[in-house]
């Protein structure tokens, strides 16, 4: 008979917060209420409470559909780098080839 250990949903729930990811819920909360504070103008309440609601909407979404999507997202930006641009191969067509040369024995690298 197969053993069997249950195991309890409490102890694989994502770490939320109002539904969406803790981090970026309280970031964007962080950043709406000292925006709010250090405008003192219902200008900036208004734009502060837009931003929150404009962030916070996503925010469940993304948490909804994956909540491990934001850690993915972050480790994969270790992984990016610059654009280095393609260069021809020696043995490729020496008229577009600036290492090639053609003599008459055949392509010569020029070095």
């Amino acid at each position: 008979m197969l053993r069997t250990i249950p195991i309890h949903r409490s102890l694989h729930r994502a770490n939320t917060l109002m539904g969406g990811d803790r981090e970026i819920v309280m970031m964007a909360a962080l950043i709406s209420i000292s925006s709010i504070a250090i405008g003192q103008h219902m200008l900036s309440a208004i734009g502060g409470i837009c931003f929150w609601f404009i962030v916070l909407i996503p925010a469940r979404r993304l948490a909804k559909n994956d909540h491990q999507m934001k850690t993915v997202f972050f480790a994969s930006l270790a992984f990016w780098q610059k654009y280095y641009p393609p260069h021809t191969h020696i043995l490729a067509s020496p008229r577009c080839n600036y290492k090639a040369e053609i003599t008459n024995s055949g392509m010569k690298y020029k070095g």
